[in-house]
């Protein structure tokens, strides 16, 4: 805060300092205001913009999970296929399991 033991020639010159210094205080105040209003619209753009890529990342792991236990399927398939295969040409028999 400014210096209160500031001495004055005048009630009208004491009176413009306190008006200009109200005023100075008043546009830091609504510049502040302002700068607060961008950073909350930036703040929500960004929010929704990460909201937006976490959902397709979402997307995306669920989709390869699907793709990772479609191939474990088919990799349990051919291996079994394998094991007939072998076990009817060596002859030996097919334990499961």
């Amino acid at each position: 805060m400014e210096d209160s033991g500031k001495t004055f020639s005048s009630e009208e010159e004491e009176a413009n300092y306190w008006k200009d210094l109200a005023m100075t205080y008043k546009q830091r105040a609504e510049n502040t205001q302002e700068e607060l209003r961008e950073f909350q619209e930036g703040s929500r753009e960004y929010e929704a913009e990460l909201e937006t890529q976490l959902q397709q990342i979402e997307t995306r792991n669920r989709d390869l999970l699907s793709e990772n236990n479609r191939l474990r399927m088919e990799l349990e398939t051919i291996k079994v296929r394998g094991e007939r295969k072998h076990h009817r040409v060596s002859g030996e028999p097919l334990l499961c399991g």
